[in-house]
């Protein structure tokens, strides 16, 4: 049985850290600055300016397999308290931080692989937390298919920019993107928007995909029950999924909620 021996998570926010380690009872945890998860054994703090001290805390623990779980801040860099190992890998990591999410930990994943570690994603190491094609539950309205090629056109032109991986779709019409701030700001943004720009009844759509060419090892979109109470109170309809590449987290929870208040969860392949 795998018990995690050999696995070290780097631990963002959220649910999926906790997920992890309640599988893998053995793997270790690496937290990093404005990241969080319960103190305990097997839990190693680290500093994004002290990236040597993260590959020797790796090799001492015997670690070969490494996955990330869960949100991590975008690293603000301290040069005058940097390792050397850091020091001399920061012209790369400065030049790939104005690039984009994608192409930083692209770059960071390739540090990992040639010592040797072998990156998962969180999807490789948990059962079932994606979906494939069609309703998870609920059932199709009228213009939903209208509703998500406008949402597909949207994000295709907005990916090239690294711009957020969700956007709500109503009638047509843009209501709101993610950017930095995440999903539940944007859901909590759309909930504010005024009656008289909206068709009361007709409710709309949350579409979260990957952005083109994301690294899903890395930064693989994620909802939870939390996503589909804001997208109700919201006033949405529904949520439109990619198929094996959304983490679902709590699936039957979700489902549940979604069948309480009439609320559709579709998995469907990006139209562009």
């Amino acid at each position: 049985m795998d018990n995690g021996a050999d696995l070290a998570v780097i631990s963002g926010s959220g649910e999926l850290p906790l997920l992890i380690k309640k599988l893998y009872k053995k793997a270790i945890f690496i937290k990093f600055n404005n990241s969080s998860i319960v103190k305990e054994d097997g839990v190693f703090n680290c500093e994004f300016e002290k990236l040597g001290f993260l590959f020797e805390c790796l090799n001492q623990n015997g670690i070969r397999r490494v996955v990330m779980a869960g949100a991590i801040a975008r690293p603000q860099f301290n040069e005058n308290i940097m390792d050397e190992y850091t020091f001399n890998l920061f012209p790369k990591l400065k030049e790939k931080l104005v690039q984009g999410d994608n192409e930083l930990l692209s770059f960071i994943a390739t540090e990992f692989e040639q010592k040797g570690y072998k990156i998962l994603g969180a999807a490789d190491i948990i059962p079932d937390l994606t979906v494939s094609s069609g309703f998870v539950c609920g059932s199709s309205y009228k213009s939903l298919s209208r509703d998500i090629s406008k949402a597909d056109r949207v994000l295709n032109k907005l990916s090239s920019e690294d711009i957020g991986q969700g956007i709500v779709i109503e009638n047509g019409l843009v209501l709101g993107i993610e950017t930095l701030q995440g999903t539940n700001e944007l859901l909590k943004f759309v909930a504010r928007t005024s009656s008289h720009l909206r068709i009361s009844g007709l409710g709309g759509i949350f579409v979260k995909r990957p952005k083109v060419d994301q690294d899903l090892r890395f930064d693989m979109p994620v909802i939870g029950p939390k996503t589909i109470e804001l997208a109700f109170k919201a006033g949405l309809r529904g949520l439109v999924i990619s198929p094996g590449s959304v983490l679902l987290l709590e699936k039957d929870k979700c489902v549940e909620m979604a069948q309480a208040k009439n609320f559709f969860i579709f998995s469907k392949e990006s139209s562009v």
